[in-house]
């Protein structure tokens, strides 16, 4: 339903309002990062954010949604709602409006057009930063939320779906009945501990957090794991943010060196289709997926864990 006259003109009040407080408390906005898509997207605006800081940047919002992923971070002086009264706001103060998009989607297709590069080089290069870039996120926990976040010494975390969440897509998801082969036979020596939603497919041994974890509940959950394991999505960048190496059953949608991170086990299938970028539709029955078996997935595990406590890498590029 669109506001009424009246609903807009309190809603551009309360911005202005709230824009003069910021103003006031922070200093006038410089560079503003204004994200509104998914969670996982938002959180490498963290990545944009640090280089920017890196380089003396002063003055740096950010509009989201997702104002928690941005807590305690030294690298933005304001976070503030997604709204697009702000953003013209901040123009009209000067302050340079950022989308940093790494796709474009193309509906006749049902796919994302992706350019060459890491998704945080490109949204880097969108904010004008040139240079060295550091390929990953950030979210910095207070001791006591990381504290919160053990729920058994040694325990992997692990997300079976992501097809309850705010953007699905059915060429991201993993055979359910293998995720759960999986789980069930890490069970037998590892503590298991499962995040999602309510609805996502339940893992054998694993204490249940579905839907009842917030997202830094869940990034301190990461924090305190030895590996997570699941499917590209918001998990595995919150993973990379608080230091927790992944396995990731990638399949052919994506390409991991562009939407991934090398530090982790990325299971891919060289495919002659992949990666097609493609969100639901596959006229090839998904076939990079069924190409990933259980067994695929445990060695990946072993190699993974056999890394335990090793420093994760930082993969760079130059723009």
């Amino acid at each position: 339903m669109t506001p009424s006259p009246w609903r807009r003109a309190q809603i551009a009040a309360g911005s202005l309002g709230l824009f003069a407080r910021t103003v006031a408390r922070s200093g006038p906005p410089r560079v503003v990062l204004s994200f509104v898509g998914g969670v996982g997207d938002q959180l490498m605006c963290t990545a944009v954010l640090r280089e920017l800081r890196r380089r003396g940047g002063r003055g740096l919002w950010m509009l989201t949604g997702a104002p928690e992923l941005f807590a305690g971070s030294d690298d933005v002086d304001a976070v503030l709602p997604a709204n697009f009264q702000l953003a013209r706001l901040a123009r009209a103060v000067g302050a340079r409006v950022v989308e940093p998009r790494y796709a474009t989607y193309v509906p006749e297709e049902d796919r994302d057009d992706i350019p060459p590069g890491h998704f945080i080089a490109t949204m880097c290069r969108q904010a004008g930063l040139a240079g060295e870039v550091a390929l990953r996120p950030y979210l910095r926990l207070a001791e006591a939320e990381r504290a919160a976040g053990r729920l058994a010494p040694g325990q992997i975390v692990m997300q079976s779906s992501g097809l309850a969440g705010r953007y699905p897509m059915a060429n991201k998801e993993w055979l359910p009945e293998r995720m759960q082969a999986v789980a069930a036979a890490l069970a037998q020596r590892h503590p298991l501990v499962q995040v999602g939603m309510p609805s996502d497919t339940p893992l054998p041994g694993a204490i249940d957090m579905r839907g009842k974890t917030s997202a830094r509940q869940m990034a301190a959950l990461l924090s305190q794991a030895r590996l997570f394991i699941g499917i590209a999505g918001f998990p595995m960048h919150l993973a990379r943010a608080v230091e927790c190496r992944s396995v990731v059953v990638v399949g052919g949608r994506e390409n991991p060196a562009q939407g991934g991170y090398g530090c982790n086990e990325n299971l891919f299938s060289p495919e002659p289709c992949a990666p097609c970028w493609k969100k639901n539709d596959c006229p090839y029955d998904r076939r990079c997926m069924r190409a990933i078996e259980v067994g695929h997935v445990l060695a990946a595990v072993d190699r993974a864990l056999a890394r335990a406590g090793e420093p994760l890498e930082v993969g760079h590029e130059f723009l």
